[in-house]
């Protein structure tokens, strides 16, 4: 009867919540001797569930209403907690007469421990007479061993008279007011309970506090009800680094950028205690870095720290770890780190991972032919190698390089196979090899040095005439393509972004890829892409998921890669977007070609070669074969047309 009563009265003031529910918690809750008294209080016109006082609400009418707002009840807000400024239970009184929370006068008898600098409480005497926490006694912490696991621990909870450990406790459910969903919960915060991930959060993602407008951690509500910082609470700075008073990089104790200059420190300084320049490089440069958290989880679980340990004792030269001919991903990462910091110059580092390559190759080469393979290598390959604005190999170069090295020993592993050696090679056997193998874009070269040093005789390969652009892909399968890229969002922001911008302007993957964040220049009406001569103004769709990438990286700098990648320094490789368009039936070649065929049957050629940085004869071979001659041209040119997003008509 007084269940229902009470389920009845809360029902009357707004508040949503199982009637099952509301008359098990009064009836399990609410004493005998002060049931009347509640009933009054919940009919009465003073009462109002969503502006509960500490004061005069009654601490059994403040446990039933939290009780059901775990349960999913709406409608309820708790009383605020002077101390801690969140919203709670409140029935304790402290020093000045007003009602806390229990956990505000637990922690008035917890103080910081002096030797783990850990809030406890401080229930032992250390040697020097200092009070300390349990743990950091002389005697210790107390052990027990869990009944369910066996395993030995010092904290322990009991279910049915058994002694188990905190994994094994079963674990209580609550409701989340961040997420919503039935959750373990962390902390009570702000306008209750968080579950783990709601608070870590709120913990990693700093904001200027409406109060003081410094980058604080809002864990707290202010005068007015809104998330704030602690000093604008009236609260102690409980996430302040106890060293820096930083809350944008929390970590514990201390935060993360405290955390990553002790583990540089302890890695990257010599006997001495002082840093190489080298070193040091590398110490500014992971200082500088935004997420200090990821750099100090890869110092200690990746398998560099040795390498880099030995490099700053001097033990081992920086420069050896280009010298590896088949490096590992965990020291292809760590060379291009160090790349990327000037801890290792940039001037030669292509050239001599690329010798180191080399070397390693040839000897897998039969010994009659290693000398010769050395000597093109070092003379023609090497030096006939396009470079790059440092000076040193280009990407590309260097792929066409291994490629040309590996398909020249296979050459000449062939020819072994034969029984023919290079002084006695044929005509029709340079044929017969090229008709099994891709070989035009390097034996011609090779043969010609050979026959002007009398290696073989005088062979020569015919050239194929150029190939047309081929158009595999149609209008209207484009269109799908780009549609379920604007749409599905279950394909990669970056993949869709860039994919997006192939398929509609026909760019390059490698020019793509390597988008600099400042080439997008936000106008009045939407996004300016600069790549050539002119800007480009983006369509809608494509504007909204450019917005979404840069928002990303809001601390990112202009000249940051659009499109960042997972090595450091380097943009996002072309590899990766073909495996995500390989699901949606298509390629970056068939979305290329496709999409300039449309384009050069639409605008002319060197419109298109000024706004997308082309040149002009790429976009003639597609308007040849679209039957787009352009003879206006320049009349066309003085009225700057904009290049078409949709389907050539």
């Amino acid at each position: 009867m007084f269940g229902r009563r009470v389920a009845a009265a809360l029902a009357a003031k707004g508040v949503t919540a199982p009637e099952p529910a509301v008359i098990d918690a009064a009836e399990r809750i609410v004493q005998a001797r002060a049931r009347n008294g509640t009933l009054r209080l919940l009919t009465s016109d003073e009462f109002n569930p969503i502006e509960l006082h500490g004061e005069t609400t009654p601490s059994q009418v403040q446990t039933l209403l939290a009780n059901l707002v775990r349960d999913g009840a709406t409608g309820i807000r708790l009383p605020l907690c002077p101390s801690c400024r969140t919203r709670r239970v409140v029935k304790v009184r402290n020093e000045q007469g007003q009602r806390e929370c229990f956990r505000c006068a637990q922690r008035r008898s917890y103080g910081e421990c002096p030797d783990c600098l850990r809030m406890k409480k401080l229930t032992a005497t250390n040697t020097d007479g200092q009070r300390v926490c349990q743990r950091c006694g002389p005697e210790g912490m107390p052990t027990f061993t869990c009944d369910d696991c066996g395993k030995t621990v010092t904290t322990v909870g009991r279910v049915d008279g058994r002694r188990v450990c905190l994994n094994c406790f079963p674990k209580r459910l609550r409701l989340c007011v961040s997420c919503g969903q039935e959750k373990k919960i962390a902390v009570n915060i702000l306008h209750g309970p968080h579950c783990f991930a709601c608070h870590n959060r709120i913990l990693r993602n700093p904001a200027p506090c409406p109060g003081c407008d410094e980058k604080r951690i809002l864990a707290f509500l202010g005068a007015d009800d809104l998330p704030c910082c602690a000093g604008c609470a009236g609260q102690p700075p409980r996430y302040a680094c106890r060293r820096c008073g930083s809350e944008e990089h929390n970590y514990g104790r201390l935060c993360g950028k405290c955390v990553l200059s002790d583990r540089c420190d302890d890695i990257l300084t010599g006997p001495d205690g002082e840093f190489l320049p080298p070193m040091q490089a590398l110490r500014d440069y992971l200082l500088a870095q935004p997420r200090p958290a990821q750099i100090i989880k890869w110092l200690h679980m990746g398998p560099s720290t040795d390498l880099l340990r030995d490099i700053a004792s001097a033990r081992a030269a920086i420069e050896s770890i280009l010298d590896a001919p088949r490096p590992s991903k965990p020291l292809i990462y760590l060379r291009t780190l160090l790349l990327d910091s000037g801890a290792l110059p940039r001037d030669a580092a292509a050239t001599r991972q690329l010798m180191a390559w080399a070397t390693h190759t040839i000897g897998g080469a039969s010994a009659e032919h290693r000398q010769m393979l050395r000597t093109y290598t070092r003379w023609v390959l090497m030096r006939r190698a396009s470079r790059d604005a440092a000076g040193d190999i280009a990407i590309g170069a260097a792929r066409h390089l291994k490629a040309s090295l590996r398909g020249l020993i296979t050459f000449l592993t062939w020819t072994e196979e034969q029984q023919t050696p290079l002084h006695a090679l044929t005509q029709a056997q340079i044929e017969e090899f090229i008709t099994l193998r891709t070989a035009r874009g390097w034996l011609p070269q090779f043969l010609t040095w050979a026959a002007e040093r009398d290696i073989t005789p005088e062979l020569d390969i015919s050239t194929l005439p150029r190939r047309e652009p081929t158009i595999s892909t149609s209008e209207e399968h484009l269109e799908n393509v780009i549609r379920t890229l604007t749409t599905d969002r279950t394909i990669p922001l970056d993949a869709r972004l860039a994919a997006l911008l192939i398929a509609v302007y026909g760019l390059p993957a490698t020019k793509t890829l390597a988008l600099r964040r400042r080439q997008l220049r936000d106008e009045s009406d939407g996004l300016d892409l600069h790549i050539g001569d002119r800007p480009l103004t983006l369509p809608a769709p494509i504007t909204l998921l450019a917005r979404e990438q840069l928002d990303l990286r809001p601390d990112a700098d202009d000249d940051a890669w659009l499109f960042p990648g997972r090595l450091p320094g380097q943009p996002l490789d072309p590899q990766y977007l073909s495996l995500r368009l390989r699901p949606l039936g298509t390629s970056i070649s068939a979305l290329q070609n496709t999409a300039r065929f449309r384009l050069a049957g639409a605008v002319p050629a060197k419109v298109l070669a000024d706004v997308l940085d082309f040149g002009v004869a790429t976009f003639e071979n597609y308007a040849r074969l679209a039957g787009g001659t352009r003879g206006d041209y320049p009349a066309l040119r003085a009225t700057a047309p904009a290049i078409p997003t949709g389907r050539r008509r």
